[in-house]
């Protein structure tokens, strides 16, 4: 008898409806991979980085290219980042500047908002 009062005392319940709202987790990722197909190249002050074409030394030292308003249109200077050292270094005349603060005298700008992207992830 009890079992055929539950049986037809209670309503049916309406079907589940999972919420479509991605977690911080699938957004920050769906952000990494939009920004990763098109950032070939990103804007700091005057100066275009190579931005998808940085390598990796064996030393921890990250090069690239970059181009600013100033310089040659013809040729990208390559430019070195150490990030345990957040120092740049710059090749000029076929010689590296030696390593110097991005905020230093001499720096492009923007260069230190550029040490600061590359370098968010790596640094402890």
């Amino acid at each position: 008898m009890l079992s055929l009062i539950l049986a037809t005392a209670l309503p049916e319940l309406p079907p589940v409806q999972q919420q479509q709202t991605p977690s911080k987790e699938a957004t920050l990722l769906e952000r990494i991979i939009k920004e990763g197909q098109t950032a070939t190249e990103r804007q700091f002050g005057d100066c275009y980085y190579a931005w998808g074409s940085w390598k990796l030394s064996a030393d921890g030292v990250r090069t690239t290219t970059r181009q600013c308003k100033d310089e040659s249109a013809q040729t990208p200077s390559p430019i070195a980042v150490s990030c345990p050292l957040l120092k740049v270094n710059t090749l000029e005349q076929n010689q590296w500047k030696g390593w110097r603060s991005p905020v230093a005298k001499g720096a492009k700008p923007g260069e230190a908002n550029m040490v600061a992207a590359l370098c968010a992830n790596v640094v402890n």
